[in-house]
């Protein structure tokens, strides 16, 4: 078996590491350019040989180096021990190859790509290799206690006591694999001590940041100087120094921590430096000459550490010494970069984050490395401190919130021995009092989260300041249009929003990103900073004003989103929505009590978009009922009118449960007719259609106000109400289906409104299958996707055609493609939060499972689906599950529960005019057959008497009965 077969095997948990490489590869490569491709072959051929021959797991091979898991620590020490015979017995056509191997068990995690995650887990196995020589086998104080009790025969493990391997923690026992036939003496190993650095010693251990070393250590191989960028408490300090650690031996004079958060005469860096570097300082002669005539022939990398509040004579020194030493490598951390040519800045992100929306099972939350820290932290200040099912969604809430910031999440671990992490989580409002008490010895201002926060502001200019506690009235996201809108005045002037903007992000104290959809760059805060710049408002006593100019911003935006929205314009708008939804909604939220006129004015510009999700629709729903309930809003305007019928559309889409909108309804209309607003009482008319369950009732309004919105001369609506006709109508008319959706499709296609293309040729396609005409289907079909593909970017997931493309499937037979769709479906309306559609998701799949004998499926998917449509009273839906029930109780041979809800779903149907469609009505028809051929006629009579008296309460109560 090749080794990447076995990644599906790779072991997890408690795992055995061995690492291997060759000793002087570069060296053996240049002296034997001919010769060292065969030797790496038969290299990589004994050490995948061995690994195999002793159940190990190959998981990754970077040019000559081996890495691999073991379940068990002796059977990794065996594929040790026997590649090193094979290696050390080898005939080599040049000169012999020495590999140099080390073995250590810790706890590791497999992330979703095959990879590990465990730092030090890894790095120690790395750092245990990486301290011996060729043809040795180091093995670390855990794997001995594992292994000492089975060594094989004649073999020994030599104690070579504790060393610091590089590790900034602490140092480890380490012991050498003896055996026949292998050399045993090997000079002192390369160890931390070994060489030249004052790396401070850590008592805490480094969590997490594999991705982050790997880059670093990369963009300091390629460049001369690199700074770590980021905002207070990320985690720059302990990043540098983990990563100097793992270069030490690439630096042959030595790497050096020099901490600049102490000085405050800018003078004093070089003085420091030299101190650090244990250089004697001369008598008349300046520092900075010292420094650059000690580095000049050395290969040294110097940490920078804390630059930002002497950033700029930072850069002078670090431009100098660079200068002067070409081997000299200088690797910085502060909140903004130096401004050095030839400076690489490196933004160290927050720790990884669970997604609050979707959190995984308990067993997999640690794989963040938030999560790890809190959970490594608490544990030291309550050693008894465990995660359970109860306490985890807290945890993961805590870290999250304060937006994987290390030291944040420190500091709230902290908290743990007089708190459950429920009451933390609790308390994340207030956290600036909340998260004190940091280490007694560290920094002052790593002890509170309010002092670390403090350190950055102060270093603000006075307009800098200004404009951060302005940005905090955005709730997510913002533009540099938004910001040059909502900040400027009093001491801001819209031509210095964007140099004081961009001076924010160089400071990290605003994250700039660039977006995938949209075809600008957006600004975002941390939400910690955020706080802080929102409490510095407040005090300010500026935050009525500037929350006001926030709204009068989002409320003109509205505005213009509507009158641009039917057309072109559509899909840009659609992004802007998705990204400014959290400041629609802090905008809302600010007007209802101070200009709800205004607000519902807002509310009502959207109101027109059809919105997927079910947070946006409860948004909605809710920002009309309490604007509404204002008394600013009880006048009978068209306001009112258009508030009243957008709350009546958004508080019953996609509902589990009927909400009684009429009243509502029945008001709007009753105001547009006083005002004779034609185009008004058109959108009243559309929506009673929608509104309502009987067919007849909802083609006569839309009837209505098709014929409204033709007067008025409005194709936006008129192109949906032909829509709505051609999509929720009744069976008895299908050429008028079809030509409305032909003129849907045509009006949509004249105002260049993508989303109404793609669901009115959906519609048209659904239709076709109905009817049966599955060629005709797929053409639509083609249409409507390639559009949806070519929109993808902007239209993101807020339109899907996998529920008829699984009926089309499923229609053709092509039941694995069909069950395919039909879960992208379910998968697709339960991350929108819609109860409807996942219904109907579940119903498709509840048939298809009966298709393929998997009754219990069925079953499941069934029962779901009826429970939901019953909540929401969609009779059609009811009717169409009872149905598949019926069709499962043929296949599981119940005849009699089969025959009477077959029956009452005829009845239903027959009493609201709406028989089955022809694709339906032959399978419909073959389960009757059997029914009559397994029934009496007698039997069978009595028992369709039965269905057709039952109330579809009843036949409900009767298909979940088990």
């Amino acid at each position: 078996m090749h080794w990447v077969d076995q990644m599906a095997d790779l072991p997890t948990g408690t795992v055995t590491f061995l690492f291997t490489d060759i000793e002087g590869s570069t060296r053996l490569a240049q002296k034997y350019p001919q010769a060292m491709p065969g030797m790496l072959a038969r290299h990589n051929e004994i050490l995948q040989k061995a690994i195999e021959a002793h159940h190990g797991s190959i998981f990754q091979m970077v040019g000559d180096s081996f890495s691999a898991a073991f379940h068990s620590a002796i059977d990794a020490l065996q594929a040790a021990l026997e590649a090193q015979k094979c290696l050390f017995n080898e005939n080599w056509p040049a000169e012999p190859v020495r590999v140099r191997m080390g073995i250590h068990t810790g706890t590791v995690q497999l992330t979703g790509a095959n990879q590990y995650s465990g730092y030090t887990t890894l790095a120690l196995t790395q750092r245990i290799m990486s301290a011996g020589h060729g043809g040795q086998v180091l093995l670390s104080g855990a794997t001995r206690e594992l292994v000492r009790d089975f060594l094989p025969p004649d073999t020994g493990l030599v104690d070579l006591g504790e060393k610091r391997l590089k590790d900034l923690l602490r140092p480890e026992h380490v012991y050498q694999l003896n055996g026949p036939a292998l050399p045993s003496d090997f000079p002192p190993l390369r160890i931390l001590d070994s060489s030249p650095n004052n790396l401070p010693v850590q008592l805490t251990t480094f969590i997490g940041r594999e991705k982050e070393i790997l880059d670093v250590k990369q963009e300091l191989s390629r460049h001369r100087l690199v700074t770590l960028t980021g905002s207070g408490g990320t985690g720059k300090t302990r990043l540098s120094l983990q990563v100097a650690a793992d270069l030490l031996d690439q630096f042959d004079h030595g790497i050096w921590f020099v901490e600049l958060a102490p000085l405050v005469d800018p003078e004093l860096i070089p003085h420091t430096i030299v101190a650090a570097l244990g250089i004697r300082e001369q008598a008349g002669k300046p520092a900075i000459g010292l420094l650059k005539e000690y580095l000049h022939d050395k290969k040294t990398l110097i940490l920078l550490d804390n630059c930002e509040h002497l950033v700029e004579a930072s850069a002078r020194v670090a431009d100098d010494v660079l200068n002067a030493a070409p081997q000299l490598k200088i690797l910085a951390s502060s909140r903004e970069a130096l401004g050095v040519p030839g400076e690489l800045s490196y933004p160290v992100p927050s720790l990884s984050l669970p997604n609050m929306k979707q959190l995984p099972v308990i067993e997999q939350l640690s794989q963040y490395e938030a999560v790890r820290l809190f959970i490594d932290r608490a544990s030291l200040v309550s050693p008894h401190f465990e995660v359970d099912r109860e306490n985890a969604p807290a945890i993961a809430q805590i870290c999250y919130r304060l937006d994987g910031i290390p030291l944040a999440i420190e500091l709230a671990a902290a908290r743990v021995k007089v708190m459950t992490v429920e009451q933390i989580s609790k308390r994340l409002d207030d956290r600036f009092r909340l998260l004190t008490g940091g280490a007694r010895t560290a920094l002052p201002r790593q002890q509170t989260l309010r002092a670390l926060i403090d350190w950055s502001y102060d270093l603000l200019s006075e307009n800098e300041r200004l404009l951060l506690r302005r940005l905090s009235v955005f709730a997510g996201s913002w533009t540099l249009e938004a910001a040059e809108q909502v900040c400027v005045g009093d001491g801001i002037e819209v031509y210095v929003v964007l140099d004081l903007l961009s001076q924010l992000v160089h400071k990290s104290l605003v994250v700039a990103n660039e977006t995938t959809q949209a075809d600008e760059m957006r600004y975002r805060m941390l939400e910690t900073i955020r706080q802080y710049a929102r409490e510095k408002l407040l005090e300010s006593g500026a935050g009525e004003a500037v929350r006001d100019s926030h709204f009068g911003y989002y409320l003109k935006m509205a505005a213009q989103a509507r009158a641009e929205f039917a057309g072109p314009g559509e899909l840009t708008w659609l992004v802007w929505l998705s990204y400014e939804w959290d400041n629609i909604r802090a905008a809302v939220e600010w007007s209802i009590e101070r200009q709800p006129w205004a607000g519902l004015e807002l509310v009502n510009n959207l109101g027109f978009i059809f919105l997927d999700s079910l947070n946006n629709l409860r948004d909605m729903e809710n920002w009309l009922s309490a604007l509404l309930a204002q008394p600013a809003n009880q006048e009978r305007s068209t306001r009112r009118a258009r508030g009243l019928l957008h709350w009546s559309w958004y508080a019953s889409a996609n509902r589990e449960e009927a909400v009684p909108v009429q009243d509502m309804i029945d008001e709007s209309i009753s105001i547009y007719e006083e005002a004779n607003d034609r185009n008004g009482l058109a959108h009243a008319y559309l929506v009673t259609a929608l509104s309502t369950e009987d067919l007849a009732v909802s083609g006569e309004f839309c009837d209505r106000a098709l014929h409204l919105f033709r007067e008025t001369g409005d194709k936006f609506g008129a192109g949906f109400a032909l829509l709505y006709f051609g999509w929720a109508m009744g069976s008895h008319d299908n050429d008028r289906k079809r030509a409305s959706l032909e003129e849907s499709l045509a009006i949509h296609r004249e105002l260049g409104f993508v989303s109404g293309i793609i669901e009115s040729s959906k519609q048209y396609a659904a239709l076709e299958i109905r009817l049966g005409n599955l060629e005709a289907a797929h053409r639509r079909l083609e249409e409507g996707y390639a559009l949806l593909e070519a929109n993808a970017s902007r239209l993101g997931n807020s339109i899907t055609m996998s529920f008829d493309l699984g009926d089309l499937a499923y229609h053709e037979g092509k039941f694995e493609l069909a069950q395919k769709y039909y879960e992208e479906s379910l998968s697709w309306s339960s991350q929108k939060g819609l109860p409807y559609p996942a219904a109907w998701a579940r119903a498709r799949l509840g048939y298809l499972y009966t298709r393929l004998g998997e009754v219990d499926l069925a079953w499941s998917f069934l029962r779901e689906a009826l429970i939901s449509f019953h909540k929401g009273g969609a009779k059609i839906s009811i009717i169409f599950v009872l149905e598949g029930v019926a069709s499962l109780a043929v296949a599981e041979r119940q005849w009699e529960r089969a025959a009477i809800l077959y029956s009452c779903a005829t009845e239903q149907r027959n009493a609201i005019s709406e028989p089955r469609p022809p694709v339906e009505a032959a399978a419909v028809e073959r389960d009757l057959v059997i029914l009559r051929n397994q029934l009496d006629d007698a039997s069978y009579k009595k028992l369709v008497d039965t269905g057709r008296a039952m109330t579809l309460e009843e036949a409900v109560t009767r298909a979940l009965e088990e």
